[in-house]
C-alpha cells in the first residue's frame, strides 16, 4: 500500500500595532514604513517563484491600512527627522538620531562599514558632525532597504559612495522609497491571483480575541495566573474587530479570505465559535494548545502517536467551527530562530530530513504538518534578507515526490477523513500554550483595568457609534459616520492590540518600551477627549514603573532666591530630571538641559529651575506650563505664565528669566505632604514643544525642616 503524501502547509504572518496616534502626531515608531522597504514588497514574488511550493500570507489590516497611508504620503517621526536637513537639527534632534539610526540588525551593519564606524564614534561618546549626520540617515535608510530597492541605480551608487552623501542625494533617497511604498500592497495582489499564495488576515487591531471575551481566561491554562480585576469581558468588540478586519481585507483586495490566524494563535471555545459565525473557515494555532486540550498536558506522547494527533485539522464540537490547524513548534521555531547561520542547502536538507521523520513515525497516516512564524522579522538575522534560505527550502520541498506544499484551503480539500473532533479547548496560544504573555504580570492587569475603566466610562455613548477604521479617522474627510464616538470607539479598539500587552512587564523588552507603553495609554485618552471628557490621570503616566524617568528626589527643603541667576545659592539638596526627549512619542525641542524642583519646608510652595540647553534666549516668547495632580480621577490643575526677560509675577508666584529660568509658585491646597507636578514648555502658537517628565509626573514628598538627607531620600521615593 502507498503512503499517502505528506502534506506541508506554510503560513507566514505579517503584523505591526496601529502606530500612529488620534492627536495629528506622527507615528512615533517607523517599522511598518522600514518594514515595507526591507520585506513587504520582495516577499511576494519570492514566495511565488516555485509554483510547486504554495504559501499563505496572514496580512493584519491594520498593517495595511498604515501601508497605505504611507504610500499616500504619509510620515513618521523618524522620517520627520531624516528629511530635515542635518545643519537644522536641534539638540533634540541629534540625540534622537544618535539613540535611533543605528537600529539596524549586526548582520546587515557588518555590510556598511562606515555606519559601524559612526555607532563605535557615538558608543565612544564623539561629537557627530552635520555630514556624519546626513550620512547616518542615508546609511540608516540604505540598511532597511530590500533586495529590489537595491537594484535601483541610485542605491546602487549610493551603496558605492559608502559615504559623504549630500542633502540632495539624501533626499532622492527618501523619495525613491517613498514611491516605492505604493508597490507594496499591488505586489501582493499578483500574489494571491497566481493561487501560489493563499490569502487569510486577522481581527482588525490583532487583539487577544479570548481575552477580549473574558480577561480572566488565562487561568483555563493557568489556574494560578492573577487575572485582571475588574473582569474586562466585551464580546461586542471582539466581533467588531472581527468584522472590521475582515471588511478591510476585502477593501483592498477584493475578496474575503478563508482562513484566518487567531492574533497570536490565541484560541478559546468562545473565540473558535465566533470565528464560526463569522465565515472563517479555517483557523490556527500552537500545538501545545491541542495536547493540553486533549490530554490537560498529563500525557506523553509517543513520535507517532504525536504524528496522529497533531498533524490533521480538528474541529471543535458543538458550535459553528472553523477547521483547526494546529502548528509543529520546532519546525516553525528552527526557521524562526535556528537556521539563519545555517548554510541554506544545509539548512534545506535538515528541515526535509524532519519531514520525512515524521512521515516515518506514522507511515499510514494522512498527515498534515503547519509551519507557522513571523513572517518579517526573522529574515534580519538571515543573509540577504533570507532569500538563500527560501529558495534552498523551495527546491529540496519540490524535489520530493513524497512530499506535497499545499494551503490550508488545499490542505481540507483533498482530505479523504473528516477532521479530529474536540470536546473542548483550553484557552491557550503559541506562547507556551498559555495567556500568559498579554495578562496575569502587574503591568498587564493594570492595563486591563485602564481599558476596562475607559469602556465602562464610554460604553454608553459608543455602543451605537457606527464602526470606522483608524485610517477613515486619520483621513479627516467630511463623513456622516467619523462622529465624535465613532473616533473613540476607534481609538479605544486601537488600544486593544495584543502589542501594547505583549512588551508591559518583563517578560520582553525593547529598546521602545516605553513608546509602547505611551502609545497604548494615548489611545485610550484620546478615546476620552474624542467625548469631551476628562482623561484619567492613571493614563498620564507609565502603566509599567519601570518605564518612568530617572528622577533624583529632593534632599532638603528649599528657600533659594528666585533671581534667574546661574549657582547654587539656595539650590543645595534640590531634585533633579534631565530635560529632552527620552522617547519618540514627540520631538522635544531640546530647550531644558536640566529640572532642579524641590519645596518649601511647608510644602506650600514650589520651587523650579530650568537650566537651558543652549542659549537662554530660547525661553523668551514661550509660556510654561505647570500643571499639578491634585488626586485620583480629577482634572490637573495647571498654572501659566508667559517667559520674558527680568523678574515678573505677584504675590506667591514669581518668575526670573535671566541665565537660567526660576519659579516659585504656591501648590495647591491639600498637596504638601505629596506633590505630583510636570511642566510644559508652549511656543508662540500655543504649540507644544517639551513636557517634562516626557511622560507621567514628578512625585515626590516634600522633607521636612528636620528631616536628614539620608530620611528625606527615603521619603521621597515613598510613592506620593
Amino acid at each position: 500500500m502507498t503512503a499517502p503524501p505528506l502534506r506541508v502547509v506554510f503560513i507566514w504572518h505579517f503584523h505591526q500595532p496601529w502606530y500612529p496616534t488620534f492627536d495629528g502626531a506622527p507615528p512615533a515608531l517607523p517599522w511598518v514604513r522600514l518594514h515595507a522597504l526591507k520585506d513587504y514588497y520582495d516577499l511576494p514574488a519570492l514566495l511565488t517563484e516555485e509554483p510547486r511550493v504554495h504559501h499563505t500570507a496572514n496580512l493584519v489590516p491594520a498593517l495595511l491600512d498604515q501601508i497605505d497611508v504611507l504610500a499616500r504620503g504619509g510620515s513618521d517621526a523618524f522620517l520627520e527627522i531624516a528629511r530635515t536637513p542635518a545643519t537644522e537639527w536641534d539638540a533634540a534632534a541629534v540625540r534622537f538620531a544618535r539613540g535611533n539610526f543605528f537600529s539596524v540588525h549586526p548582520r546587515i551593519l557588518e555590510r556598511l562599514p562606515r555606519l559601524a564606524d559612526l555607532r563605535s564614534r557615538v558608543e565612544a561618546g564623539e561629537v557627530l558632525g552635520a555630514s556624519d549626520l546626513t550620512d547616518l540617515v542615508v546609511l540608516f535608510h540604505l540598511a532597511w532597504s530590500g533586495p529590489t530597492l537595491l537594484r535601483d541605480p541610485l542605491l546602487v551608487h549610493l551603496r558605492k559612495r559608502g559615504k559623504g552623501f549630500t542633502e540632495s542625494e539624501k533626499n532622492a533617497l527618501l523619495d525613491h522609497q517613498a514611491a516605492f511604498l505604493g508597490k507594496v500592497i499591488p505586489a501582493w495582489k499578483s500574489a494571491f491571483a497566481s493561487g501560489i499564495v493563499e490569502a487569510a488576515t486577522s481581527p482588525y487591531h490583532h487583539p487577544i480575541l479570548p481575552l477580549l471575551l473574558d480577561s480572566s481566561a488565562g487561568r483555563d491554562a493557568r489556574p494560578d495566573l492573577p487575572v485582571p480585576v475588574p473582569r474586562f469581558s466585551h464580546p461586542d468588540d471582539a466581533r467588531s474587530q472581527l468584522f472590521l478586519g475582515l471588511a478591510t481585507f476585502e477593501r483592498h483586495f477584493g475578496f474575503r479570505p478563508r482562513g484566518m490566524w487567531p492574533p497570536e494563535g490565541a484560541l478559546s471555545e468562545g473565540t473558535l465559535a465566533l470565528l464560526g459565525e463569522s465565515g472563517v473557515s479555517w483557523t490556527a494555532s500552537d500545538e501545545a494548545v491541542l495536547l493540553q486540550s486533549l490530554t490537560a498536558g498529563k500525557r506523553d506522547f509517543g513520535e507517532g502517536d504525536r504524528a496522529r494527533t497533531v498533524f490533521r485539522p480538528w474541529r471543535l464540537s458543538g458550535v459553528p467551527s472553523p477547521d483547526i490547524f494546529f502548528r509543529d513548534r520546532v519546525l516553525s521555531d528552527r526557521i524562526g530562530f535556528s537556521y539563519a547561520t545555517w548554510n541554506p542547502a544545509d539548512a534545506a536538507a535538515d528541515f526535509v530530513a524532519r519531514l520525512l521523520s515524521i512521515r516515518a513515525a506514522a507511515p499510514e497516516a494522512e498527515l498534515v504538518v503547519p509551519v507557522i512564524l513571523d513572517g518579517e522579522n526573522a529574515w534580519e538575522s538571515y543573509p540577504d534578507n533570507g532569500a538563500p534560505f527560501l529558495r534552498a527550502l523551495a527546491a529540496a520541498l519540490a524535489a520530493r515526490s513524497e512530499l506535497e506544499v499545499v494551503t490550508p484551503s488545499e490542505a481540507l480539500a483533498r482530505l479523504t477523513v473528516p477532521p479530529g473532533h474536540l470536546e473542548r479547548v483550553v484557552a491557550g496560544s503559541w506562547v507556551e500554550g498559555t495567556l500568559a504573555t498579554w495578562v496575569g504580570a502587574a503591568p498587564k492587569n493594570k492595563a486591563w483595568s485602564l481599558l476596562h475603566d475607559a469602556r465602562e466610562a464610554l460604553g454608553g455613548e459608543i455602543a451605537a457609534a457606527p464602526l470606522v477604521s483608524p485610517a477613515d479617522v486619520l483621513a479627516g474627510e467630511a463623513s456622516p459616520t467619523v462622529t465624535k464616538a465613532a473616533i473613540a470607539k476607534a481609538a479605544l479598539f486601537a488600544a486593544e492590540a495584543s502589542d501594547w500587552f505583549w512588551w508591559l512587564g518583563d517578560d520582553h523588552s525593547s529598546a521602545h518600551d516605553l513608546v509602547f507603553d505611551a502609545l497604548f495609554r494615548r489611545h485610550l485618552a484620546a478615546a476620552y477627549r474624542a467625548l469631551d471628557r476628562p482623561v484619567p490621570p492613571g493614563l498620564l503616566e507609565p502603566v509599567d514603573p519601570v518605564h518612568a524617568p530617572l528622577i533624583e528626589s529632593p534632599q532638603l527643603p528649599l528657600g533659594p532666591r528666585v533671581d534667574g541667576e546661574p549657582g547654587d545659592a539656595g539650590w543645595g539638596g534640590a531634585g533633579r530630571i534631565q530635560g529632552g526627549s527620552r522617547g519618540t512619542m514627540q520631538r522635544s525641542a531640546g530647550l531644558v538641559k536640566e529640572l532642579l524642583f524641590g519645596a518649601s519646608a511647608s510644602g506650600d510652595v514650589l520651587f523650579l529651575r530650568a537650566e537651558p540647553e543652549g542659549d537662554v534666549s530660547t525661553f523668551h516668547g514661550r509660556t510654561l506650563r505647570v500643571e499639578f495632580l491634585t488626586g485620583r480621577g480629577e482634572t490637573p490643575l495647571a498654572t501659566e505664565v508667559p517667559l520674558s526677560p527680568g523678574v515678573t509675577g505677584e504675590g506667591e508666584l514669581k518668575v526670573a528669566l535671566g541665565q537660567v529660568l526660576d519659579v516659585r509658585l504656591p501648590c495647591p491646597p491639600g498637596a504638601h505632604a505629596a506633590i505630583a507636578f510636570r511642566i510644559s514648555i508652549l511656543d508662540a502658537n500655543r504649540r507644544l514643544m517639551e513636557t517634562i517628565p516626557e511622560d507621567g509626573w514628578v512625585r515626590f514628598r516634600p522633607p521636612g525642616p528636620s528631616s536628614s538627607p539620608g530620611s528625606a531620600r527615603r521619603a521621597a521615593q515613598t510613592p506620593a
